[in-house]
C-alpha cells in the first residue's frame, strides 16, 4: 500500500488467478458469471450491457446490498432500474457521485434522475471515475470500468474483484469524496434547487399546453453559480 498525508492512494497485491472474459452478445450475467470470494475478473464488451446491468448482477450475487457509484453521467431509465431494484429490496441504501455537469446542464434532465431517487442520493463534483461498489449480505466487490450507468454501443471494459480489500480501499475513496463534496459546497441545497427549478419548468410547460396561446418550448437551465446565489 502506498500511502500519502492521511488516506492511501495505490493498493499493491500481488498476482492472483484471474478470470478473463469477452464476448460481443452476452448478458453481464452470463459473462460475469458467479461472483465468488477472491475471484478477479477481467473482461471486454460490445457495449452489450452498461454498467447498470453489471450492477444488478453484483447485487442479485451479493445482496441485499449497499451500492456506491461513481460516473460521469447516466440516463433516466438506468435510474429508474436502480429505483426498481431498490423497490424490490435488493438495495438497501444506495449514493451516487455525478459530475457536476450533470447538474449544470437543464433541470429538465437532473430534475427525474432525483425524483427517482431523492435529493440525498446525490453529491456533485468533478468526477471521471466510473465505479460500482456492492457490499452485501454474501459479499463484497468493486467494478472498474470503462462504462457509464447508461448503455454505449461500443467497445467497453471492466475489472472486477470480489475482494474485502480492494472493496474497502475504493469505499474508502468514494467515501472521502463524499464528505468532501458536503464541505466544499451545501451539495443537497443545489440538489434541491436543481429539483425545484425542474418542477417549477414542469408546471409552466402544464400551464402553456392548456393555454389557447402557444409559445415555442425553451430548456429551462441553471449553472451552479446561480443556484449558489439562491443559497447565500
Amino acid at each position: 500500500m502506498v500511502k500519502g498525508k492521511g488516506r492511501p492512494r495505490a493498493l499493491r497485491y500481488a498476482s492472483k488467478a484471474t478470470r478473463t472474459v469477452i464476448h460481443r452478445t452476452a448478458s453481464a450475467a452470463a459473462l460475469i458469471g458467479p461472483l465468488e470470494p477472491g475471484l478477479q475478473i477481467t473482461g471486454l464488451t460490445a457495449g452489450q450491457f452498461s454498467a447498470i446491468d453489471a450492477m444488478e448482477h453484483m447485487v442479485s450475487e451479493l445482496g441485499p446490498a449497499d451500492v456506491r457509484i461513481s460516473t460521469w453521467t447516466t440516463g433516466i431509465y438506468d435510474v429508474e432500474r436502480t429505483r426498481q431494484i431498490q423497490m424490490e429490496g435488493r438495495i438497501k441504501n444506495i449514493r451516487v457521485l455525478l459530475d457536476r455537469g450533470t447538474f449544470e446542464k437543464s433541470p429538465k434532465f437532473a430534475g427525474p434522475l432525483i425524483e427517482k431517487l431523492g435529493v440525498d442520493a446525490f453529491r456533485c463534483l468533478s468526477v471521471h471515475a466510473k465505479v460500482v461498489i456492492v457490499s452485501g449480505k454474501c459479499g463484497q466487490a468493486v467494478m472498474r470500468s470503462s462504462m457509464n450507468l447508461n448503455k454505449n454501443l461500443r467497445t467497453e471494459q471492466f475489472d472486477i474483484d470480489v475482494d474485502d480489500k480492494v472493496t474497502a480501499f475504493y469505499t474508502s475513496w468514494f467515501d472521502a469524496l463524499w464528505e468532501q463534496s458536503a464541505r466544499s459546497q451545501d451539495n443537497k441545497a443545489i440538489i434541491q434547487a436543481v429539483y425545484d427549478r425542474y418542477i417549477e419548468a414542469s408546471e409552466e410547460q402544464k400551464v402553456k399546453h392548456t393555454s389557447p396561446q402557444q409559445r415555442p418550448e425553451q430548456d429551462v437551465t441553471v449553472s451552479l453559480d446561480e443556484i449558489e446565489q439562491l443559497w447565500t
